[in-house]
């Protein structure tokens, strides 16, 4: 069926671009009967190929992405790669890319871990609605009730849905900073429709100045519940053992909070509040996760998450003009089994989700970042740390 569905999909985009481009001359005389049989066709095989990949199922070969300047952006060849960022440093993608959960943005990171995709943590969205929370990564779609709901790019804020390998190449623009003119490129990526009403999108935006970031803006469709938070939630900590929370003044340890627990669950602990996060002297606000360890690329037990890659800082920053937004708060949760195993995790317990939690407001905008600085490189002065 798959199969049959990438036949029909890629023939009919050649008939209708063939159409496009041939001159109105070659028309002449032909009954308009003929033309839009021809038409209706071409476009009843693009209804059997969007019939066949109902399942979400992607094609076997996607266009790699290609280099242009400071980015990496998708193929213009379709299906494309849906991955998008930094050339030479923080990339995002979305399902297929990895295989994996759906409903997950991917952040690569090849400075940190090498490799062909070089994952080193997803974000899920999570908006709250009258106290109940969506999950993007274990709700099932409504487009193929399959677990984890669809994602896709745009060039623009309409949420008509495509499949994610119909990927755009984003819009390059200009910022000027400081008197300086900086490169930006932007994406926008939807969701589907949460259980809870929610239907929250998402400006994603990379700057030349920023190579190891990404931002996200949040904003909602007009058929979307009112929404309290949505909050964007890193998943995976464990991944890569992060066990040390970064805050103003102090760093908390996993091992301190949940002592000696060996359990299959998640764990959790109260929120860390805004008074508590580190503000850089511009008024940035600033929260990290690290490994207690140097050397993350050791063996670990059968069914568990082997990370080959370097110890590294992972932070959520919300900028000056971003961060007005008072009551911003820390959540993390732990775990001391891989999620999905009875393995333990080497090392004891370690955090999972990390995420800073605020009202919602459309617009709101946080940046995601993955650093080979320590927290005392990029600024944090703790004594005995």
């Amino acid at each position: 069926m798959r199969v049959l569905g990438e036949v029909c999909y890629n023939l009919t985009k050649c008939v209708l671009v063939l159409f496009r481009n041939l001159d109105k001359k070659y028309f002449e005389g032909v009954p308009m009967l003929s033309c839009n049989f021809v038409i209706f066709v071409a476009m009843l095989m693009l209804f059997a190929g969007t019939i066949a990949q109902v399942d979400g199922s992607a094609p076997r070969k996607l266009a790699k992405p290609v280099e242009d300047g400071f980015w990496l952006r998708p193929s213009k060849e379709c299906p494309a790669e849906p991955i998008i960022g930094h050339k030479d440093g923080l990339r995002i993608s979305i399902h297929p890319i990895h295989n994996g959960p759906r409903g997950l943005i991917r952040i690569h990171v090849p400075y940190v871990n090498p490799g062909e995709h070089s994952i080193v943590n997803f974000i899920a969205i999570e908006p709250i609605v009258g106290g109940k929370r969506g999950f993007s990564e274990l709700e099932r779609s409504k487009l193929d009730n399959q677990q984890g709901l669809r994602m896709w790019f745009s060039d623009s804020q309409d949420a008509s849905e495509k499949l994610s390998w119909e990927a755009p190449q984003g819009e390059i623009s200009h910022i000027i900073v400081g008197g300086k003119r900086i490169e930006t490129l932007s994406v926008y990526l939807h969701v589907e429709k949460f259980e809870n009403g929610a239907h929250p999108y998402l400006k994603v935006i990379f700057r030349e100045d920023r190579p190891n970031e990404v931002g996200f803006q949040v904003y909602a469709h007009k058929d979307s519940a009112q929404m309290e938070s949505c909050i964007l939630t890193a998943t995976m900590g464990n991944y890569t053992r992060c066990r040390l929370l970064w805050l103003k003044d102090e760093v908390v340890d996993s091992r301190d909070i949940w002592k000696d627990y060996q359990g299959s669950d998640f764990v959790y602990t109260d929120d860390f509040p805004e008074e508590r996060i580190r503000r850089e002297k511009d008024g940035t606000l600033i929260v990290a996760i690290t490994p207690n360890e140097t050397n993350l690329a050791v063996p670990v037990p059968a069914g568990g998450w082997y990370y080959g890659g370097k110890a590294a800082t992972q932070y959520w920053r919300k900028y000056p003009s971003s961060s007005k937004t008072t009551g911003v708060r820390v959540r993390v949760n732990g775990r001391a089994m891989y999620y999905g195993t009875n393995t333990l995790i080497p090392g004891g317990v370690a955090f999972e989700n990390f995420e800073l939690i605020e009202a919602f407001k459309p617009g709101n905008e946080l940046w995601f970042g993955v650093t080979l600085r320590t927290p005392k490189e990029m600024g944090w002065e703790i004594k005995n740390r």
